[in-house]
């Protein structure tokens, strides 16, 4: 089953639709809510912007593996020996040797960065889907609240004439009329209400999706049953191990580590191949070669500030984790009680419920105008079942929320298809 809204009209989830224009309409166009997310997630230009980010990092990774190139000097006078001089030239060759590895480590600190870049892009975009599904459905709620108060202000529109054109105007009938009037002004502020909800959600959903002024646009989402009953360890286990704000930490971790172990490295100095070649001439040709390693001196401290620095950075990202671990268990709890509390209601008021509510209603209005029952007691069933109809609605909308919050948690790559089994 489906639940048809219209972006600029109130279309029934079931039932003959009821237009309410907020714009004028100029064309008419059919929409999924894949189709909308689609549209949301192509207009995402941060998109664009974290793969760029990802490509910088892995690009950099690789350039800071590669060998620092060699250095080479000359030099060029004359030599004097005694009464004699001659010309002089000096060749000096130099190649840094990484043989401790922190080329390899200062990628790999790269490398995490690029990852963690691509995890973020991955978050948003899971993020403008979720955010996208609530907008929707919230704005279906509130437009089929909508069209549900204004059908019921055109019930009582038809009530009040019917008591006006009564004769014999006693006390009683008086007092029914003010009910029907005092309802009547309650109905018109919750239609005013929903109306505004609408076009909150509306606005709000422009800015991930870009819809012209004016254009009607149809939209289909799933009603769902609230069948599936979800199992909080299995939950708790897809977070933790999904979550994109866990999986950010634990790269955070690992760079940690690694940048722990690129420090106590840097206490010791790179050695660099050497070459000489000088040449001079005065009364004969001298050439002298040479060969060698050089190495610098390791400070004197051996960096340990630094090493136990690096060494505490890690015990309090680690720590961080485990709190953020906690705390993710936690929220994975409470959107599972109210995922249920929002499931016991659906699944005790399935979508037909809501077209006998109306059902029920059109008949006790039919009684009441025979004569065969009551104003109090129609407006009785009228306040019920309304309440009921908006509660099932509010259950809907809660169940969708808190359906995509716990696949945002987990970090679902493609929650569209999994929303139906709700």
């Amino acid at each position: 089953m489906f639940l048809g809204i219209a972006l600029t009209c109130v279309s029934l989830m079931s039932g003959a639709p009821v237009r309410a224009e907020l714009v004028p309409r100029s064309t008419d166009q059919k929409l999924r809510l894949e189709d909308i997310v689609a549209r949301a997630i192509q207009n995402a230009q941060i998109l664009g912007a974290q793969d760029a980010r990802v490509e910088e990092k892995r690009l950099a990774a690789s350039q800071a593996r590669t060998w620092s190139g060699a250095s080479f000097d000359f030099s060029t006078g004359r030599k004097k020996a005694g009464a004699l001089s001659g010309p002089r030239s000096e060749w000096n060759f130099s190649q840094p040797l990484p043989l401790l590895g922190k080329p390899g480590l200062q990628g790999g600190l790269l490398d995490l960065e690029s990852e963690s870049w691509r995890i973020r892009r991955e978050a948003t975009r899971l993020g403008v889907t979720i955010d996208v599904v609530r907008l929707v459905y919230e704005y279906a709620v509130n437009q089929r609240k909508t069209a549900f108060a204004e059908k019921r202000q055109k019930r009582f529109d038809l009530i009040r004439e019917y008591l006006a054109g009564r004769p014999f105007s006693t006390p009683q009938r008086k007092a029914e009329s003010r009910i029907v009037e005092n309802k009547l002004s309650r109905l018109a502020a919750d239609a005013m209400q929903n109306q505004i909800g609408a076009r909150s959600s509306l606005e709000k959903l422009r800015a991930f999706v870009p819809l012209e002024h004016g254009t009607l646009l149809r939209v289909e989402v799933p009603w769902l049953s609230g069948s599936k009953a979800l199992d909080e360890k299995e939950w708790v286990s897809k977070a933790l191990q999904g979550s994109p704000e866990l999986l950010l930490q634990r790269l955070t971790v690992k760079g940690a580590d690694v940048e722990k172990t690129l420090i106590s490295k840097e206490r010791w100095p790179d050695p660099a191949l050497t070459a000489s070649i000088e040449e001079s001439k005065t009364l004969e040709t001298e050439k002298d070669y040479g060969l060698g390693i050089s190495l610098a001196l390791p400070p004197w401290n051996g960096n340990r500030t630094g090493v136990k620095s690096a060494e505490r950075r890690k015990v309090a990202e680690e720590e961080f984790l485990a709190h953020e671990e906690k705390r993710l268990k936690a929220d994975v709890s409470r959107l599972i009680v109210e995922y249920e509390g929002s499931r016991q209601i659906v699944l005790g008021y399935p979508e037909s419920t809501l077209q006998e509510y109306e059902k029920q209603i059109q008949e006790a209005e039919a009684g009441f105008r025979k004569g065969q029952l009551d104003l109090l007691t129609f407006l009785e069933l009228d306040d019920s079942a309304s309440e009921a109809f908006t509660r099932v609605l509010d259950a809907q909308f809660g169940l969708a929320s808190r359906a995509a919050e716990l696949m945002a948690v987990a970090g679902e790559s493609d929650p569209l298809p999994k929303l139906n089994s709700f």
